[in-house]
């Protein structure tokens, strides 16, 4: 007689993949180290493989319980991811590229305080590598603004960003991930700009047809 298959394990997890909660099997467990309560501490640790059900990746959910938090504190590797790399980065000078990717992992572990030091060091070598290294970030500004890099309007917006990480570096502040975001959005809109756009612009005008030639006017 032959014996029926075990029904799969499924649990709803994120997919850095599939970008969204997704089922996941559970194809693997280990119960890690542990340490009993005749020590006069108890904690132990499990691990989970779990895969994907749509895009078939795998991630490891590691759990570890203590006697304080017998709920388990939850890990994920890789860890959730909170933002995308653009696929543009790879347009960018290998310098620039380098920085920006180093960005995204302290954002993957939930750091706060060092993406704002990396994004103001990113603006910091897109005006040294334009505008040359003519003074403070004001000068730079200004000077990126005068060769026609930015408006007076997204000089104003750079600015709030980077004194942002202004003050993440020099006076403690640690900013909310909402602000996290903020900066970021606009520090990638700018090497975008910069970097990618011109190039973008130029491949489609010159893909794009002439217009015709008006008809000349008549009199009557």
């Amino acid at each position: 007689m032959k014996r029926k298959k075990a029904k799969p394990e499924i649990e709803k997890a994120f997919c850095n993949a599939c970008r969204s909660r997704t089922a996941h099997q559970v194809v693997g467990r280990h119960d890690g180290d542990r340490a009993e309560e005749n020590e006069g501490y108890w904690w132990a640790t499990f691990y989970v493989v779990l895969q994907c059900l749509g895009c078939q990746e795998i991630v490891l959910r590691r759990t570890e319980q203590t006697e304080d938090e017998p709920q388990g504190e939850v890990s994920y590797f890789p860890p959730v991811m909170s933002r995308y790399l653009p696929k543009w980065r790879f347009q960018l000078p290998g310098d620039l590229r380098l920085i920006l990717e180093e960005i995204y992992k302290s954002l993957d572990s939930a750091s706060l305080c060092l993406p704002m030091m990396g994004a103001r060091t990113l603006v910091d070598m897109l005006m040294v590598d334009k505008v040359k290294d003519v003074g403070g970030f004001d000068q730079k500004l200004e000077e990126l603004e005068k060769a026609g890099y930015i408006s007076s309007k997204n000089r104003e917006v750079l600015f709030a960003a980077l004194d942002m990480g202004h003050a993440a570096v020099h006076r403690g502040h640690v900013p909310t991930r909402a602000a996290v975001q903020s900066v970021m959005d606009i520090v990638e809109n700018m090497l975008q700009a910069v970097y990618v756009l011109p190039d973008v612009a130029e491949k489609l005008k010159k893909s794009t047809p002439p217009r015709p030639p008006r008809p000349a006017k008549t009199f009557q």
